[in-house]
């Protein structure tokens, strides 16, 4: 029987912080929970945890070589929100602020998806070469039946 092996939905990877990723050329989310009203020090949220992949420049782009944080927790609201119907898949996007709505409101973060057929192309070909080599690795381990 084929190992199945499989990440166990951690959030070891701290907090996605907006500020922080919004001049990426693409941020790969690969979204494993949604928790509706998670209870946190500062009242409940909607928290996401996902697996994020931020290519802060065309160069980690070309390189494949992005910042990857594994179990990191999204608890922006907007943003948290809008993965909920993501849970088991991935997105390609970017963040950015949109100005508040009302007066003395505080700008918004949202996610903006990524239409650049070329940078979707350079991201989806990392993806698979990342999972390519998981499975290489797998399938080289030692059987111990």
């Amino acid at each position: 029987m084929p190992l199945n092996l499989m990440d166990i939905p951690t959030a070891n990877g701290g907090w996605f912080k907006p500020k922080d990723a919004a001049d990426a050329v693409a941020i790969l989310l690969e979204v494993k929970q949604f928790d509706r009203q998670r209870p946190t020090p500062n009242g409940p949220k909607d928290s996401v945890l996902a697996d994020v992949t931020v290519f802060k420049t065309p160069e980690s782009l070309a390189a494949k070589a992005p910042e990857v944080a594994k179990g990191q927790r999204i608890e922006q609201t907007v943003l948290a929100r809008d993965l909920e119907t993501v849970v088991g898949g991935a997105v390609l996007v970017t963040v950015t602020q949109v100005p508040p709505s009302k007066p003395g409101a505080h700008p918004a973060w949202v996610w903006k998806q990524v239409t650049d057929m070329g940078i979707r192309n350079q991201v989806i070909k990392y993806a698979e070469e990342r999972d390519a080599a998981i499975q290489s690795a797998v399938a080289d381990a030692p059987s111990f039946d």
